[in-house]
């Protein structure tokens, strides 16, 4: 394509645009605010879905063993509960470090805690089980029912149904308004780029009749949309990020 064809292009698209100012305008304004709902639409549910990540990974699993076991016996537990499928990992929690988290979480001056020392610890054994994906707890609840020696597991089952439909929630929604939106913009240049072929048919008749291709005549139109387009999108974002940027590191 030659350069003053290109440079034709852009002139007629430019002229396109002032003829037809008002609807170009309202365009532009249209399409900055599809957009700007669309990014916060978006930077909402990035936040939520971070929120919901760092919720999953403060839920895990107890689980409590029985009696006195010995280190081999601990360490035996350990290795087969890792190997189960979607463990992250398994950190060991003696009774001693167990009296320490309560004395921590609680206020070691507490009078529950009288006469509570290594040697009269009623605190047992205990494993806190991270999970690669929160919705894979009920799998790993079911392996953890073939691992000997385990008294009892705590587990989160209430606060892991509600994270998960929540997720499944903010994930659709946000979907759905992304698409609604994209469609709404897409929908409002085409509008505009129809209005500026209707305003100059007369124009693009003789543009036939001397020979020109069906090409030669979308280009102006097809750069007009991508203007108006680009306009939009530029808009909210220098307007936009400063604000998300200053909320953020609030």
């Amino acid at each position: 394509m030659k350069p003053s064809t290109i440079k034709y292009f852009f002139r007629e698209s430019f002229s396109g645009l002032k003829k037809n100012m008002l609807m170009t305008m309202a365009s532009m304004v249209a399409v900055a605010a599809c957009i700007s709902i669309l990014s916060f639409s978006y930077c909402v549910g990035s936040n939520l879905q971070y929120m919901l990540d760092q919720m999953e990974d403060s839920i895990g699993i107890s689980v409590f063993l029985k009696g006195e076991l010995t280190g081999e016996e601990i360490e035996k537990m350990k290795e087969e509960i890792g190997q189960i499928d979607h463990v992250e990992g398994v950190e060991y929690i003696s009774p001693a470090d167990a009296l320490d988290d309560l004395k921590q979480d609680w206020g070691a001056e507490e009078d529950i805690f009288i006469g509570l020392d290594e040697e009269n610890n009623p605190l047992s054994h205990s494993f806190q089980i991270s999970l690669d994906k929160i919705e894979n707890q009920n799998g790993v609840l079911t392996a953890l029912e073939n691992v000997d020696g385990i008294d009892n597991v705590r587990h989160g089952q209430t606060e892991t149904e509600l994270l998960m439909k929540a997720n499944k929630i903010f994930s659709i929604a946000s979907g759905i308004i992304m698409v609604l939106l994209g469609i709404i913009s897409i929908m409002i240049i085409m509008n505009t780029i129809r209005i500026s072929v209707v305003n100059r048919r007369i124009e693009i008749n003789i543009m036939k009749y001397v020979g020109a291709t069906d090409w030669f005549i979308r280009w102006p139109f097809i750069i007009e949309g991508i203007i108006i387009g680009l306009i939009g999108a530029v808009v909210p974002l220098v307007i936009g990020f400063p604000i998300y940027a200053k909320i953020t590191s609030a």
